[in-house]
């Protein structure tokens, strides 16, 4: 019989903390698949049925690990995580489950906040809008086998299930779906799904943001980077991200993203910052249009839909351009808005 252990110092209890802010956009229908994603794979590691891919010194990590897992599922308005209770009884059999509200309270203070009720020795951030596919969840808590890792990620991609989907594939901010199962360090990563060592966490945190609403990932990357810490990605754990729901959401977090942008180093107005703004939405464009000559048949266009795609990744650049000149030009009412 094969023989395998965890590493030394090997961590021994897993919490997760999963936000329901996103449910405004993406539904609480699609969060309860997400949790019972969660449920379904915990209980495969718990029972030992693990993916054949996985390594072996990965599989004695996770054989190690506590039965019962932390879950803390946190909203900042009311009413709160609507779980049915047929879920909830599900969710109980695995995890300690918490549904706390924390009134105000936008997407990565939730975060925070939920990584402060609970005490596992590992740390994972899921968003209530990602699907995972199966293997996801041993995959990447398996990266923990090496005691050198502190921080990891599965890959995000949007699933290119129609037109609309497939032009957010190929032209908005995550790499197209990759089965090649690497362990990488990436050049952007993301908060939707990610797993700390609960000491790495605990010293950087998400760090406020003031007036925007996303952007705490590269403070992040640059508090980690000071500290010596890399960020890997597990390519063998992947996640699907939607794409809007509508034309409105499309509009609305364009006219966030160039906001954010422009708000990166300052929140008053400064030609910098529009410079900033309406630059990162040429050049992403550009990217968008490449990505999309390259790529159309890996996502699925026909060739008479490519001018389809090219003009939704043209109309949410454009709005990201606009929400850069927008803040330039009231930045306290573009602050107050848009607060995806």
């Amino acid at each position: 019989m094969e023989r395998v252990s965890a590493a030394p110092g090997a961590p021994r209890r897993l919490s997760i903390v999963l936000e329901w802010a996103n449910t405004r956009l993406h539904g609480v229908p699609r969060a309860h698949v997400v949790l019972e994603a969660l449920a379904r794979q915990w209980q495969e590691i718990a029972e030992g049925d693990l993916p054949a891919t996985l390594a072996p010194v990965a599989r004695g990590l996770l054989r190690g690990l506590d039965r019962r897992a932390d879950l803390v599922i946190v909203s900042g308005e009311r009413p709160g995580a609507a779980l049915d209770e047929g879920l909830q009884r599900r969710l109980s059999e695995h995890f300690d489950v918490r549904v706390e509200l924390a009134e105000g309270l936008e997407y990565y203070p939730l975060k925070n906040f939920g990584a402060g009720l609970t005490r596992g020795d590992l740390l994972l951030f899921v968003d209530s809008d990602v699907l995972p596919e199966e293997g996801w969840l041993a995959h990447l808590l398996g990266s923990f086998a090496d005691p050198g890792v502190g921080v990891v990620c599965g890959q995000t991609y949007v699933a290119p299930t129609d037109v609309f989907a497939r032009a957010f594939a190929l032209g908005w901010t995550y790499e197209l779906r990759d089965d090649s199962g690497r362990l990488v360090h990436p050049r952007k990563f993301y908060a939707n799904n990610i797993v700390f060592r609960r000491d790495v966490f605990e010293r950087t945190g998400f760090r406020p943001l003031g007036r925007r609403s996303r952007g705490a990932v590269s403070l992040l990357r640059a508090d980690l980077d000071a500290l010596g810490i890399p960020v890997w990605e597990n390519r063998m754990a992947r996640v699907d991200h939607p794409p809007p729901t509508s034309f409105r959401h499309m509009v609305v977090r364009a006219l966030a993203h160039g906001r954010d942008h422009y708000m990166k180093d300052s929140e008053v107005r400064t030609l910098q910052g529009l410079e900033r703004s309406v630059g990162i939405a040429w050049r992403r464009l550009r990217r968008g249009f490449s990505r999309t000559f390259a790529h159309w048949r890996t996502v699925g266009l026909r060739r008479r839909d490519v001018p389809a795609a090219l003009l939704i990744i043209s109309a949410y650049y454009g709005f990201f351009a606009l929400g850069g000149v927008l803040t330039h030009v009231h930045p306290a009412a573009m602050g107050r808005h848009f607060r995806v």
